[in-house]
């Protein structure tokens, strides 16, 4: 793969990690990996002959690969979340439809499920089948073995968050929309690690008087050991497994005036973001308006005013895929993405 296409390839390889469906057609196949196509199909490598035959034929083989999955084990989504290029997710696929072919029985559990390869293998806290691109076969194949084990774990784990809540005084458990992909047994180890540290000093000490009897107005989340201890923008506390109780009840204590401000300013932000990604969409007659999870409700409502502001100014905007993200960028599949403090 020549230096231009596998640059083109890191560009636009978010937006083409969802590529397979079931009962998709070779033509809708196609159609999916048309962005890709487009940045490094091999005419325009016309100066390139050996380059182009390169290009061309990684391009059929990767179509060949994704149309073969979709066909045979009825996976609803392959995604791609791994850092490698399109040479090392040609040679994944190609491990996998091989021990599809040598293991076929095994493989119905993997129908209509989710498919991602990537840093880690297991069934994540979405229920997705995680296969570590790093590794043999034969650690895929004991995973999807096991696939019904892991799920038994997902269905616990509404009540391990329960019972997190219930020592901490019916606070909501709840789980970060960016939260970092995490094995689902990780999260049950979790959850129980952090109801025995705060089952330990409610029993010791109690909780302070001047709390409020309910928690239910304030959000948790519990994330790994080596996780921060913090307040988000939207007013959750974010709080690692290992914190320790005493230390969790202080950090709450201090913090849930706080919390609360946050949390009230982000419900509000929230219908008025909403207001104006309608009004924008109306007046530049916008194809699409999205955001990147990092631009929170506040900055979006600052990059949809200024875009309203600075109307006469902004042209040819018709049918337009506009995306506010932290950067600029011409994804491959026409996207445009601006950051939200995008100058004129």
């Amino acid at each position: 793969m020549s230096v231009y296409a596998f640059t083109k390839w890191r560009l636009v390889q978010h937006s083409i990690t969802c590529l397979c469906h079931r009962n998709m057609t070779t033509t809708e196949v196609s159609t999916a990996l048309r962005p890709f196509y487009f940045s490094v199909h091999p005419d325009l490598f016309g100066q390139y002959p050996q380059q182009r035959t390169t290009n061309e034929n990684s391009l059929k083989l990767l179509s060949s690969y994704i149309e073969n999955i979709q066909n045979t084990i009825g996976v609803s989504k392959i995604i791609w979340d791994c850092g490698w290029n399109e040479m090392h997710f040609r040679g994944c696929l190609q491990s996998f439809i091989a021990l599809a072919e040598q293991n076929p029985e095994p493989m119905h559990i993997l129908k209509g499920r989710v498919l991602v390869f990537a840093p880690f293998t297991g069934v994540s806290l979405d229920g997705h089948i995680m296969l570590y691109t790093g590794e043999v076969r034969h650690n895929w194949l004991d995973l999807i073995k096991k696939v019904r084990k892991y799920d038994e774990v997902l269905l616990r784990i509404p009540g391990f968050e329960k019972t997190v809540s219930q020592v901490l005084r019916d606070i909501k458990v709840v789980r970060r929309k960016f939260m970092p992909k995490i094995l689902a047994g990780e999260y049950e180890r979790q959850l129980q690690q952090l109801t025995t540290s705060l089952s330990d000093y409610h029993g010791l000490r109690g909780y302070p008087k001047h709390w409020p009897k309910s928690l239910s107005n304030y959000e948790i989340v519990v994330e790994t050991e080596a996780g921060p201890l913090m307040v988000s923008p939207t007013g959750q506390f974010i709080v690692p497994s290992s914190c320790p109780g005493s230390l969790l009840v202080n950090f709450l204590s201090e913090n849930m005036e706080e919390a609360a401000i946050r949390l009230k300013t982000y419900t509000t932000n929230k219908y008025v973001e909403r207001s104006l990604r309608e009004e924008c969409m109306k007046q530049f007659h916008l194809e699409s308006l999205h955001k990147d999870d990092n631009v929170t409700p506040d900055l979006m409502i600052e990059c949809c005013k200024r875009m309203i502001q600075n109307k006469d100014k902004l042209h040819d905007l018709n049918n337009l895929q506009l995306n506010i993200s932290t950067y600029y960028s011409v994804l491959s599949d026409g996207v445009v993405c601006i950051p939200w403090n995008f100058e004129l």
